[in-house]
Protein backbone atom coordinates (compact mmCIF):
# COMPACT_ATOMS: atom_id res chain seq x y z
CA UNK A 1 0.00 0.00 0.00
CA UNK A 2 1.30 3.31 -0.83
CA UNK A 3 1.00 6.80 0.71
CA UNK A 4 -1.48 7.60 -2.25
CA UNK A 5 -3.73 4.79 -1.91
CA UNK A 6 -7.45 5.57 -1.84
CA UNK A 7 -9.48 2.59 -2.70
CA UNK A 8 -13.46 3.71 -2.69
CA UNK A 9 -16.07 3.40 0.74
CA UNK A 10 -19.56 2.63 0.36
CA UNK A 11 -21.01 4.31 3.73
CA UNK A 12 -23.77 2.33 4.04
CA UNK A 13 -26.87 3.57 6.25
CA UNK A 14 -30.26 1.69 7.14
CA UNK A 15 -32.84 3.36 8.42
CA UNK A 16 -36.42 2.30 9.73
CA UNK A 17 -38.61 5.18 11.07
CA UNK A 18 -35.39 7.21 10.98
CA UNK A 19 -37.00 11.04 11.22
CA UNK A 20 -35.51 12.34 14.41
CA UNK A 21 -31.81 11.26 13.71
CA UNK A 22 -30.86 10.34 10.17
CA UNK A 23 -30.20 13.97 8.54
CA UNK A 24 -27.98 14.49 10.92
CA UNK A 25 -26.03 10.75 10.17
CA UNK A 26 -26.55 11.94 6.55
CA UNK A 27 -24.98 15.18 6.64
CA UNK A 28 -21.60 13.25 8.73
CA UNK A 29 -21.48 10.82 5.92
CA UNK A 30 -21.00 14.08 3.31
CA UNK A 31 -18.75 15.52 5.20
CA UNK A 32 -15.95 13.26 5.29
CA UNK A 33 -12.56 14.46 4.74
CA UNK A 34 -11.78 11.39 2.65
CA UNK A 35 -12.98 11.94 -0.94
CA UNK A 36 -13.51 8.85 -2.36
CA UNK A 37 -16.92 7.70 -1.30
CA UNK A 38 -20.67 6.97 -1.55
CA UNK A 39 -23.25 7.30 0.54
CA UNK A 40 -26.21 4.82 0.39
CA UNK A 41 -29.06 5.03 2.59
CA UNK A 42 -31.67 1.94 2.37
CA UNK A 43 -34.47 2.64 3.90
CA UNK A 44 -35.82 -0.69 5.20
CA UNK A 45 -40.13 -0.08 5.00
CA UNK A 46 -40.43 2.99 7.58
CA UNK A 47 -43.97 3.52 8.47
CA UNK A 48 -43.71 7.22 9.83
CA UNK A 49 -46.13 8.83 6.54
CA UNK A 50 -43.03 9.17 4.93
CA UNK A 51 -40.96 10.99 6.69
CA UNK A 52 -37.91 9.13 6.51
CA UNK A 53 -39.29 8.86 2.69
CA UNK A 54 -38.97 12.64 2.30
CA UNK A 55 -35.36 13.63 4.28
CA UNK A 56 -33.86 10.73 2.02
CA UNK A 57 -35.18 12.05 -1.05
CA UNK A 58 -34.25 15.88 -0.21
CA UNK A 59 -30.64 14.69 -0.57
CA UNK A 60 -30.90 14.14 -4.35
CA UNK A 61 -28.14 12.98 -6.02
CA UNK A 62 -25.53 13.29 -3.13
CA UNK A 63 -26.66 9.71 -2.06
CA UNK A 64 -27.83 7.02 -3.58
CA UNK A 65 -31.02 6.17 -2.25
CA UNK A 66 -32.80 2.78 -1.99
CA UNK A 67 -36.54 1.94 -0.52
CA UNK A 68 -37.30 -1.66 0.12
CA UNK A 69 -40.22 -3.46 2.05
CA UNK A 70 -39.00 -3.56 5.68
CA UNK A 71 -37.22 -6.86 6.59
CA UNK A 72 -34.65 -5.63 9.47
CA UNK A 73 -31.36 -4.18 9.56
CA UNK A 74 -29.54 -7.23 8.28
CA UNK A 75 -31.50 -7.30 4.97
CA UNK A 76 -31.00 -3.59 4.56
CA UNK A 77 -27.56 -3.83 5.53
CA UNK A 78 -27.20 -6.73 2.90
CA UNK A 79 -29.16 -5.05 0.32
CA UNK A 80 -26.63 -1.82 0.38
CA UNK A 81 -23.65 -4.41 0.15
CA UNK A 82 -24.90 -5.51 -2.74
CA UNK A 83 -25.56 -2.20 -4.39
CA UNK A 84 -22.31 -1.07 -3.40
CA UNK A 85 -19.30 -0.07 -5.93
CA UNK A 86 -16.57 0.54 -3.36
CA UNK A 87 -14.03 -1.80 -1.95
CA UNK A 88 -14.87 -0.89 1.72
CA UNK A 89 -17.85 -1.04 3.74
CA UNK A 90 -18.06 1.37 6.55
CA UNK A 91 -22.19 1.39 8.22
CA UNK A 92 -23.48 4.07 9.52
CA UNK A 93 -26.77 3.71 11.72
CA UNK A 94 -29.42 6.51 11.17
CA UNK A 95 -28.89 7.39 14.97
CA UNK A 96 -24.84 7.80 14.87
CA UNK A 97 -22.50 9.98 13.80
CA UNK A 98 -19.13 9.69 12.40
CA UNK A 99 -16.80 12.54 12.74
CA UNK A 100 -15.43 14.43 9.93
CA UNK A 101 -12.33 12.56 9.49
CA UNK A 102 -13.11 9.14 10.38
CA UNK A 103 -12.44 7.25 6.88
CA UNK A 104 -9.25 9.32 6.19
CA UNK A 105 -8.16 7.99 10.19
CA UNK A 106 -9.14 4.56 8.82
CA UNK A 107 -7.09 4.43 5.50
CA UNK A 108 -4.36 5.84 6.68
CA UNK A 109 -4.21 3.25 9.42
CA UNK A 110 -4.04 0.62 6.79
CA UNK A 111 -2.09 1.81 4.48
CA UNK A 112 0.48 3.08 7.38
CA UNK A 113 0.12 -1.04 8.64
CA UNK A 114 0.94 -2.11 5.57
CA UNK A 115 -1.34 -5.60 5.67
CA UNK A 116 -3.31 -7.04 2.90
CA UNK A 117 -7.12 -7.94 3.56
CA UNK A 118 -7.29 -6.13 7.18
CA UNK A 119 -10.51 -4.52 8.85
CA UNK A 120 -10.10 -1.46 10.27
CA UNK A 121 -11.30 -0.32 14.00
CA UNK A 122 -11.64 2.97 15.26
CA UNK A 123 -12.48 4.40 18.73
CA UNK A 124 -15.76 5.88 19.81
CA UNK A 125 -17.94 7.09 21.96
CA UNK A 126 -21.13 8.11 23.14
CA UNK A 127 -23.67 10.99 22.87
CA UNK A 128 -27.46 10.95 24.33
CA UNK A 129 -30.43 12.33 22.29
CA UNK A 130 -29.71 15.82 21.74
CA UNK A 131 -26.21 15.09 20.48
CA UNK A 132 -24.57 15.69 23.90
CA UNK A 133 -21.67 13.87 24.73
CA UNK A 134 -22.29 11.57 27.65
CA UNK A 135 -19.59 11.11 30.27
CA UNK A 136 -19.60 7.46 30.06
CA UNK A 137 -16.23 5.94 29.44
CA UNK A 138 -15.06 3.98 26.65
CA UNK A 139 -13.26 0.84 27.62
CA UNK A 140 -9.53 0.92 25.43
CA UNK A 141 -9.24 -2.40 24.05
CA UNK A 142 -6.15 -2.20 21.67
CA UNK A 143 -2.85 -0.22 21.17
CA UNK A 144 -2.79 1.31 18.24
CA UNK A 145 -1.28 -1.43 15.06
CA UNK A 146 -2.12 -4.27 13.89
CA UNK A 147 -4.10 -7.23 15.34
CA UNK A 148 -3.77 -11.14 14.62
CA UNK A 149 -7.07 -12.56 14.13
CA UNK A 150 -6.65 -14.94 17.13
CA UNK A 151 -5.85 -12.23 19.76
CA UNK A 152 -8.94 -10.14 18.26
CA UNK A 153 -11.31 -13.11 18.13
CA UNK A 154 -10.14 -13.46 22.28
CA UNK A 155 -10.91 -9.79 22.85
CA UNK A 156 -14.45 -9.69 21.44
CA UNK A 157 -14.99 -13.06 23.47
CA UNK A 158 -14.33 -11.61 26.60
CA UNK A 159 -15.04 -8.27 26.19
CA UNK A 160 -17.97 -8.11 24.08
CA UNK A 161 -18.44 -6.96 20.24
CA UNK A 162 -17.63 -3.92 18.56
CA UNK A 163 -19.51 -0.69 17.30
CA UNK A 164 -20.12 -1.95 14.40
CA UNK A 165 -20.09 1.76 13.21
CA UNK A 166 -16.15 2.08 14.16
CA UNK A 167 -14.99 -0.95 11.80
CA UNK A 168 -14.33 -0.39 8.18
CA UNK A 169 -14.56 -3.75 6.06
CA UNK A 170 -13.01 -4.66 2.61
CA UNK A 171 -16.04 -5.99 0.66
CA UNK A 172 -14.02 -9.22 -0.13
CA UNK A 173 -14.81 -10.14 3.60
CA UNK A 174 -18.35 -10.30 2.55
CA UNK A 175 -17.86 -11.98 -0.29
CA UNK A 176 -15.97 -14.66 1.58
CA UNK A 177 -18.17 -14.93 4.60
CA UNK A 178 -21.11 -14.18 3.76
CA UNK A 179 -24.46 -11.76 3.93
CA UNK A 180 -25.30 -10.77 7.57
CA UNK A 181 -27.69 -13.36 8.83
CA UNK A 182 -31.55 -11.98 8.13
CA UNK A 183 -33.41 -13.94 10.33
CA UNK A 184 -31.06 -12.69 12.93
CA UNK A 185 -32.66 -8.95 14.59
CA UNK A 186 -30.54 -7.62 16.85
CA UNK A 187 -26.55 -9.19 17.03
CA UNK A 188 -26.36 -9.56 13.12
CA UNK A 189 -23.28 -7.63 13.85
CA UNK A 190 -21.62 -10.02 16.54
CA UNK A 191 -22.46 -13.42 13.85
CA UNK A 192 -20.71 -11.33 11.17
CA UNK A 193 -17.61 -10.35 13.03
CA UNK A 194 -17.19 -13.01 14.59
CA UNK A 195 -17.09 -14.98 11.27
CA UNK A 196 -14.56 -12.90 9.77
CA UNK A 197 -12.07 -13.23 12.97
CA UNK A 198 -12.68 -17.31 11.96
CA UNK A 199 -11.73 -16.50 8.47
CA UNK A 200 -8.21 -14.89 9.57
CA UNK A 201 -8.77 -11.30 8.91
CA UNK A 202 -6.26 -9.05 10.94
CA UNK A 203 -7.45 -5.99 12.59
CA UNK A 204 -5.58 -2.21 12.34
CA UNK A 205 -6.70 -0.18 15.16
CA UNK A 206 -6.66 3.31 15.48
CA UNK A 207 -7.55 5.08 18.65
CA UNK A 208 -9.22 8.38 17.08
CA UNK A 209 -12.80 8.49 18.77
CA UNK A 210 -14.35 9.18 15.14
CA UNK A 211 -17.62 7.63 15.94
CA UNK A 212 -20.35 8.94 17.92
CA UNK A 213 -22.84 5.98 18.92
CA UNK A 214 -26.27 6.96 20.41
CA UNK A 215 -28.15 5.99 23.28
CA UNK A 216 -31.38 6.24 23.82
CA UNK A 217 -34.50 4.22 25.90
CA UNK A 218 -35.18 2.01 23.86
CA UNK A 219 -31.98 0.20 23.77
CA UNK A 220 -32.77 -1.06 26.84
CA UNK A 221 -36.35 -2.40 26.95
CA UNK A 222 -36.95 -5.88 27.55
CA UNK A 223 -37.63 -6.34 24.35
CA UNK A 224 -34.22 -6.08 23.55
CA UNK A 225 -32.74 -8.65 26.03
CA UNK A 226 -35.24 -11.26 25.02
CA UNK A 227 -33.83 -10.93 21.37
CA UNK A 228 -30.51 -10.77 22.56
CA UNK A 229 -30.88 -14.19 23.89
CA UNK A 230 -32.95 -15.40 20.90
CA UNK A 231 -30.32 -14.37 18.69
CA UNK A 232 -28.16 -15.79 20.50
CA UNK A 233 -28.93 -19.28 20.63
CA UNK A 234 -29.01 -19.38 16.63
CA UNK A 235 -25.36 -17.99 16.28
CA UNK A 236 -24.48 -20.26 19.06
CA UNK A 237 -25.62 -23.32 16.81
CA UNK A 238 -23.81 -21.57 13.54
CA UNK A 239 -20.20 -20.67 15.37
CA UNK A 240 -20.43 -23.74 18.03
CA UNK A 241 -18.78 -26.25 15.73
CA UNK A 242 -15.61 -23.39 14.72
CA UNK A 243 -14.81 -22.00 18.02
CA UNK A 244 -14.79 -25.95 18.80
CA UNK A 245 -12.41 -26.44 15.89
CA UNK A 246 -9.95 -23.48 16.69
CA UNK A 247 -9.79 -23.76 20.76
CA UNK A 248 -7.00 -25.34 22.46
CA UNK A 249 -7.04 -25.65 26.17
CA UNK A 250 -4.14 -22.89 25.96
CA UNK A 251 -6.19 -21.01 24.09
CA UNK A 252 -9.81 -21.94 24.50
CA UNK A 253 -12.35 -19.74 22.52
CA UNK A 254 -15.33 -22.26 23.40
CA UNK A 255 -14.84 -21.44 27.28
CA UNK A 256 -14.37 -17.68 26.79
CA UNK A 257 -17.93 -17.66 24.32
CA UNK A 258 -19.72 -19.50 27.06
CA UNK A 259 -18.29 -17.18 29.88
CA UNK A 260 -19.01 -13.93 28.14
CA UNK A 261 -23.36 -15.74 27.91
CA UNK A 262 -23.09 -16.87 31.01
CA UNK A 263 -23.21 -12.94 32.28
CA UNK A 264 -25.79 -12.55 30.26
CA UNK A 265 -27.86 -15.15 32.02
CA UNK A 266 -27.97 -17.15 28.34
CA UNK A 267 -28.35 -20.61 29.95
CA UNK A 268 -29.57 -22.38 26.76
CA UNK A 269 -25.79 -21.03 25.35
CA UNK A 270 -23.75 -21.67 27.94
CA UNK A 271 -25.21 -25.26 28.27
CA UNK A 272 -24.56 -26.08 24.63
CA UNK A 273 -20.84 -24.67 24.84
CA UNK A 274 -20.48 -27.20 28.14
CA UNK A 275 -21.99 -30.00 26.17
CA UNK A 276 -19.69 -30.21 23.26
CA UNK A 277 -17.04 -29.01 25.11
CA UNK A 278 -17.21 -32.24 27.45
CA UNK A 279 -16.66 -33.95 24.15
CA UNK A 280 -14.11 -32.46 23.29
CA UNK A 281 -11.87 -32.27 26.81
CA UNK A 282 -12.72 -28.33 26.29
CA UNK A 283 -14.55 -27.49 29.02
CA UNK A 284 -13.78 -29.20 32.52
CA UNK A 285 -15.18 -28.60 36.49
CA UNK A 286 -13.72 -25.88 37.23
CA UNK A 287 -14.64 -24.25 33.87
CA UNK A 288 -18.64 -24.91 34.63
CA UNK A 289 -18.53 -23.80 38.40
CA UNK A 290 -17.52 -20.57 36.96
CA UNK A 291 -19.88 -20.74 33.88
CA UNK A 292 -22.83 -21.46 36.56
CA UNK A 293 -21.57 -18.44 38.97
CA UNK A 294 -21.46 -16.13 36.36
CA UNK A 295 -24.97 -17.67 35.31
CA UNK A 296 -26.25 -16.43 38.23
CA UNK A 297 -24.94 -12.87 38.03
CA UNK A 298 -26.38 -13.01 34.96
CA UNK A 299 -29.66 -13.40 36.36
CA UNK A 300 -29.94 -10.08 38.30
CA UNK A 301 -27.66 -8.13 35.24
CA UNK A 302 -30.42 -6.13 33.68
CA UNK A 303 -31.52 -4.77 37.08
CA UNK A 304 -28.10 -3.66 37.68
CA UNK A 305 -27.65 -2.27 34.57
CA UNK A 306 -30.85 -0.15 34.37
CA UNK A 307 -30.39 1.24 37.63
CA UNK A 308 -26.64 2.36 36.37
CA UNK A 309 -27.67 3.97 33.33
CA UNK A 310 -30.19 5.80 34.99
CA UNK A 311 -28.34 7.16 38.10
CA UNK A 312 -24.48 6.91 36.55
CA UNK A 313 -25.09 8.11 32.53
CA UNK A 314 -25.41 11.81 32.19
CA UNK A 315 -24.24 14.69 29.68
CA UNK A 316 -20.84 15.82 30.07
CA UNK A 317 -20.85 19.47 31.54
CA UNK A 318 -19.85 21.90 28.77
CA UNK A 319 -16.82 24.05 29.03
Amino acid sequence: MSGTWEPKVSIIIPVYNGANYMREAIDSALAQTYPNTEVIVVNDGSRDDGETDRIARSYGERIRYIHKENGGVSSALNLGIRNMTGEYFSWLSHDDVYAPEKLRHQIEALSKAKVENAIGLCGHCFIDEHSARLSKQVQKRFTEGVHLWQETLSDLLVHGTFSGCSLLIPKAAFDACGEFHEELRFSQDALMWIKILLAEYPLVYNAHEDVYSRIHGKQLTQTGRDLFRKDSNTITKIILPDLMRVSTKEMNYLYLYARDHAKYGNREVVNACIEGGKRAALIGAKHMAVLHLRLLYGAIRPALRTIYYRICVKPAKKK
